[in-house]
Formats: structure tokens, sequence, C-alpha cells
């Protein structure tokens, strides 16, 4: 690509890869993609190891270890009572976090859009996005594994359920598969390979002489002048500070990476950049109503027969009033399994933020999930009173379970186990900080387009919501719909 693009699109995760792949079918439009981490764009002939197996981000993909530091930001939480603190994994490398996650794809229900549109994200109510959730379906070849290939323990939990009461759904992505249901979770995978928009939407895009992906490009902030962004700065592999003009900029970095670029930028609470040496260009709530899903991780002991692990690890989902689980292995040796019913909420906390703590793009923003409010709030409490009426069943009694925390006061039980689900979203809202168009207020030719625009959180995962929001917003942009609409 020679000279300056039209489009410069910051973060090729799940919605910047969508969303500049899908720019760049416009001939007369061109696209630059700008990745921190590494890309790889021979990948379809020498795919890297990320693309088999399950989630990167801990053990059995549960988010209960460590993440692996090549493809991953290093974000932590708030430090909990007691110093515990949580990883927050992000993927770092082109595909982002839908590189590295559980390739879980689910919609979120009807009701969430209807939220954003009272939020004043006119355009992406329910009948507007479901068009958009069918093509990125169809992109991701998402589909569910059949009951025959579960693991021992996904049966366990789900004949549990049902013998709570729980109804049996065959398409959880169905509007009314919520509130008791249990069934096959969807996911995005292809000859067990996991599918994001680095192996579907990026690949079908390179060759195109009008779109070009960088890798190792870590946004710095966007270029302002006179009230309009004409590009963006960045610091390249070598060290170097490198600036790239550019027609119009979107930034796609995620829900932790897009409000601090902005707040390099200038655009955030003023009296907050001040006092890091910033000066503010246009005071916003940037960095505000950032969101989570968490949940527990509840250690049962079980009869060994029902420890088995294999793949895949995450076919099988429980949706409660208020929370989602999932039953996985974690050792079949001793015998326990980490019954990632991993209960996660529906709806977390929304009072989360994150903030700078430096002007410089290298050091890690403070985020505050408000793990702790969640937790005094009684947010959990719904949750607990489910996991309880599990372990009564008589499906759990049959096979052996023992909860390994018995007797545990509540409080500490969810301290000590509470987790992130992976799930960021908020900080750059749809409202506050950008009309339902993605524009940035007051400042022009400057879009934002990922989780963080989410004026409210959808009820279940995020990532195919995001491929969602690049694609509706390419249509937005450029005219370029696959929806038919």
């Amino acid at each position: 690509m020679s000279g300056a693009p039209d489009v410069v699109v910051v973060g090729a995760g799940s919605t910047g890869g969508t969303l500049a792949a899908r720019l760049s079918e416009e001939p007369g439009l061109s696209v630059l993609l700008l990745e921190a981490g590494r890309d790889f764009p021979d990948e379809a002939t020498n795919p890297p190891s990320f693309l088999t197996g399950g989630s990167l981000s801990g053990e059995n993909g549960a988010g209960s270890g460590p993440p692996v530091p090549e493809y991953d930001w290093g974000y932590r939480s708030e430090t909990l009572p007691g110093g515990r603190f949580l990883s927050l994994p992000r993927g770092k490398v082109v595909g982002g976090s839908g590189m590295t996650n559980g390739c879980v794809a689910v919609r979120g229900r009807p009701e969430d859009f209807g939220r954003w549109e009272a939020a004043g994200a006119t355009g992406w109510g329910w009948d507007d996005v479901l068009p958009y959730f069918r093509v990125a379906e169809r992109e991701l070849n998402v589909h569910t594994y059949p009951p025959e290939l579960w693991l021992p323990v996904q049966h366990l939990v789900l004949d549990a359920c049902r013998e709570l009461g729980f109804r049996w759904e065959d398409d959880l992505n169905a509007p009314d598969a919520w509130d008791g249901v249990v069934g096959p979770w969807p996911r995005s995978r292809r000859n067990e390979m996991r599918l994001g928009s680095l192996n579907t939407y990026v690949r079908a895009a390179r060759g195109r002489p009008n779109f070009e992906v960088r890798g190792h490009a870590l946004v710095d902030r966007v270029l302002v002048e006179n009230g309009r962004a004409v590009g963006v700065a960045y610091v390249d592999a070598d060290g170097r500070r490198r600036e790239v003009q550019a027609g119009r900029v979107v930034v796609s970095a995620g829900a932790y990476g897009s409000a601090p670029i902005l707040l390099r930028s200038g655009i955030g609470p003023a009296d907050e950049l001040r006092s890091l040496g910033i000066e503010p260009l246009v005071d916003l709530p940037v960095g505000r109503q950032l969101m989570e899903h968490p949940g527990i991780l509840v250690k049962l002991e079980v009869a060994r027969e029902h420890a088995r692990m294999g793949w895949p690890t995450l076919a099988a989902v429980a949706r409660g009033h208020g929370w989602w689980g999932i039953p996985m292995p974690c050792d079949e040796e001793r015998g326990h399994i980490l019954l990632g019913l991993f209960l996660a909420l529906t709806e977390g906390p929304e009072g989360g933020a994150i903030r700078l703590t430096s002007p410089s793009p290298d050091a890690a923003p403070a985020i505050d999930h408000g793990y702790v409010g969640a937790i005094d709030g009684g947010l959990f409490e719904g949750v607990l009173g489910d996991l309880e009426a599990l372990l009564g069943t008589s499906v759990f009694e049959a096979a052996g379970v023992r909860d390994l925390q018995a007797g545990t006061p509540a409080r500490q039980r969810l301290l000590d186990r509470v987790t992130c689900g992976q799930h960021s979203a908020g900080g750059c809202a749809i409202g506050p900080v950008v009309d339902s168009g993605l524009a940035v207020h007051g400042v022009e030719q400057l879009h934002v387009a990922d989780a963080s625009v989410f004026p409210r959180h959808v009820t279940n995962n995020p990532n195919l919501t995001c491929f969602v929001v690049g694609e509706l917003f390419a249509k937005m942009l450029a005219g370029v719909d696959h929806a038919g609409g």
C-alpha cells in the first residue's frame, strides 16, 4: 500500500480484524490494520500452535492459571482482600482474544439489545443485529458437539441440572434458550482448529492491494489536529516511534486497550488527564462503566470414572437464573474435577473503571472490576443457592461428589474462588463516549468499535457480538454488507 490509508484500524481482534477486512472489500478504500501483537501471515499453510486445543488463558481454559505470556497482555485486576489479584487474559496477536479463548460462539439474548436501544444505541436493536449474527456464524463455522462426544463430567452436571427441572435445549442460540436450560454449547471451530478473525476475515483480505496488516505496532495515541483525527502514533518492534497519517481512525483495541489509547490522546476525564501531564482535548467519561461477568470456580471430588479428560472440553453448558456454568474435568488421576460450572454471573457489576497509571503506552492500566462489591452486594447469592441445590441432587450423590470447600463461610469462599469471565466490555460506551455511529464525541473522523462500546453488557459470552459490531459498523462506514440489508 502506498501513501496514507483512507482508514487505519487499531487492533486486529474479533471486531478490528472483521471491520478492516470487510472495509477492504470496497476496492476504492485503502485500509491499514495495526496490531500490537504478532502477525502470522502464513497461518493458512503454517498454522501456529494456538489454533488447536482449548483456551490458552489458564488451567483447562477456565481462567484459573496463568495465560501464555507470548500471546497475552499481562493485565491484572484490582487487589482483593488478602493480597490476591486476578489475571485478566487478553490476546496479544492478530485475531486478538478470539485466537486464545475457548471458541464459545453464542449470541446475546434479544433483551440485551433492547437495553442497548434504551441506552441510546439507535440501530443496535435485536432486529438490527440478528442478520449479522447469522453472517458471523457462517464465517466462523459455528456448530455444536453431540452428546456422544461429551466427557463424563459434562453428562453428570447436566443430568443434575435436569433433576432440578432444567429443560433440554438443542439450540442455545435460540431467543428463548435462557433461564433454566441445558444443552450443547455453540463453538467456532473447523477441523478442530480455532476460528477467529486471523484465519477467517483477515485471511480472506490478505493479498488485496488496498489492505495491509502491520504487526508489532503498539499504538500510543491518536493524532488530532483542529478537532479532527489525522492518524496515529505507534511504537514498532524495535522501539522506534512511528506515525501514520490516515483519513479516518477506528480504535478497536478492546475494553482494556481502547480507553487507554483515547486517554493518552487527551480524550477522557479532564482532571484525571491533567494529573498525568496530559493536556485534555475533550472531557468525556472514557474508562468508566467497565463491565465483566465474574464467576466462581468450584472444586469437587468425584468418582474417578467421571473425571476422564479429553476433547472437546467446552461442549456443554447449563444456564440458570442469573448464571451460566461450564462443567470441566481438571484432574483424572486424583479424581478431582474443576466444576467450571464456573458459575459466571450473567449480570455483573457495571461500575468498574480503567485508568492510566502513566502516559507511556508500555505501562499497564489500573483495572477495577468491582469484584468485592459484587460479592458484598449479594450478586452471588442466587449462584450459591443453586450450587447447594446441585450438590444435593441424587445424581451428584450417586457419583460420590464431595465439595472440597464445604464449611467455608460464603464470603470467604467467594473471595478465594472468584475469577474473571474474560468478558471485559465497556469503557467507551455508546452514549457517553461515542454516538450510535460509533463516532467519538467532539473529535471528527475518530471512531471506536469493539466491546468497549457496549452500553450494557450482553448476557453471555461477548465474542460473537464483537464480530457483529465489526460487520454492522462496516456497513455503516462503507456500505459493505453481507446480511442482505
